[in-house]
């Protein structure tokens, strides 16, 4: 069954539950993947990679996470064409910035 996004303020709850599972590491994501992980449909892929760029370019405070990297893939299913992957890290906390003298 595919859902609908309704909420676009989800996304970073969504994403923190995507990266639960790997312990904060770096992960390698396409906008596709992440849909189907969530069973969202098609409609929801603007929003999504639109997040992922918002959160490469600067800290997004309801977000843990930044995209450190990201690429392009070509993709020949079902056509060809081409996709964007994104590095997800955690970002660091700011008591691990701090410098202990």
């Amino acid at each position: 069954m595919v859902r609908v996004m309704t909420d676009y303020h989800t996304i970073p709850e969504l994403l923190e539950e995507y990266m639960q599972p790997h312990g904060g590491a770096g992960l390698w994501v396409t906008v596709p993947e992440f849909r189907t992980y969530f069973a969202l449909n098609e409609r929801s892929s603007p929003a999504i990679s639109g997040f992922f760029h918002r959160i490469s370019q600067g800290p997004f405070f309801t977000c843990p996470y930044r995209v450190a990297r990201i690429e392009k893939l070509t993709v020949k299913t079902p056509n060809t064409r081409i996709i964007k992957r994104y590095f997800i890290t955690r970002r660091p906390r700011a008591s691990e910035n701090i410098n202990s003298p």
